[in-house]
């Protein structure tokens, strides 16, 4: 299951996303859901208010601070320099204590 202390260690496609802090202020408050994951990029699918289509967006892992909801319901924010690495990688990488 995954949570705020594990997420690290676990696959990212199919969460929920939502950009809190970027240095592209366009950025900023865009949500979706995460479809494909690079070593410095999520792809995100998001829903175009406008005419109701999806569009997909690439979004850059170093410039921005991400909301993730777990299938818990509960809320993990990170910063995505610390997930610049290959999603198959994360497993290896220690990290400190959330």
């Amino acid at each position: 299951m995954i949570s705020s202390k594990n997420i690290f260690y676990h696959e990212l496609i199919g969460l929920e996303i939502k950009i809190v802090d970027s240095s592209d202020s366009y950025l900023i408050g865009l949500t979706g859901i995460i479809i494909d994951e690079t070593k410095k990029t999520f792809l995100i699918q998001t829903n175009s208010n406008l005419n109701g289509k999806s569009t997909e967006k690439l979004i850059q892992k170093d410039v921005s601070v991400f909301q993730f909801k777990v299938p818990s319901g509960t809320i993990v924010e990170i910063d995505g320099k610390i997930l610049l690495n290959r999603p198959e990688d994360r497993i290896k990488k220690r990290y400190k204590k959330i």
